[in-house]
């Protein structure tokens, strides 16, 4: 039986609904062109209610980072006081939060995010790339590292890769997982720092 159609603003305010109505004005117009009060409109709610979960236009895109890093910091705890192998941190850290891409919604809503990022390089300061690069680099060994690397620049080299990856991903891995993407890019990228320089280069 069809559920009847409720008007009016809802009692409580639904974060994902507003981020998914968020995204459509976004997709539509332009991240730039759409302002938040817009966005309230849209999604039927008041602009008070939409800054108080969103404060700025920008989480409205990332929404969800706050539980990512909460689920990379519990990933990460039983490593506390010990160093890993970078391949170490992709699988045990990178390889289980994007699990939660094999649900096919949830990589779309992904896709569309990543896509929109991608043409608004303004979402890119946004400070969760920051936040989970520092959360690497105590795991990292400055002791393995050659002389001119450190714990900072690998951790946020590999952010940045990975997240290169999942742009990838986002644009061109259709008929590929997320992890199956990021995976590929950051092992080719292991196995041509071991072959080194080809021949003639």
């Amino acid at each position: 039986m069809q559920q009847p159609i409720k008007l009016g603003r809802p009692t409580e305010a639904d974060t994902r609904h507003i981020a998914q109505v968020a995204l459509r004005l976004f997709e539509q117009k332009g991240f730039e062109a759409v302002t938040m009060e817009d966005v309230a409109r849209a999604a039927s709610v008041s602009r008070r209610t939409l800054f108080r979960h969103f404060p700025a236009k920008a989480d409205l895109v990332w929404t969800g980072t706050d539980e990512l890093l909460g689920t990379l910091k519990s990933l990460a705890a039983p490593h506390a006081g010990r160093k890993l192998a970078v391949r170490s941190i992709v699988s045990e850290l990178f390889v289980p939060v994007l699990a939660a891409l094999d649900d096919p919604d949830t990589a779309e809503f992904a896709r569309r995010r990543l896509k929109l990022i991608a043409g608004a390089p303004t979402l890119l300061t946004h400070p969760m790339l920051q936040e989970t690069g520092a959360l690497l680099v105590p795991l990292i060994d400055a002791h393995a590292l050659p002389g001119c690397a450190s714990p900072p620049l690998v951790a946020h080299t590999l952010v940045a890769a990975a997240f290169a990856a999942m742009q990838w991903w986002a644009e061109h891995g259709e008929g590929q997982s997320a992890r199956e993407t990021m995976l590929g890019a950051l092992q080719g990228i292991a196995i041509a720092e071991e072959r080194g320089p080809t021949a003639g280069s």
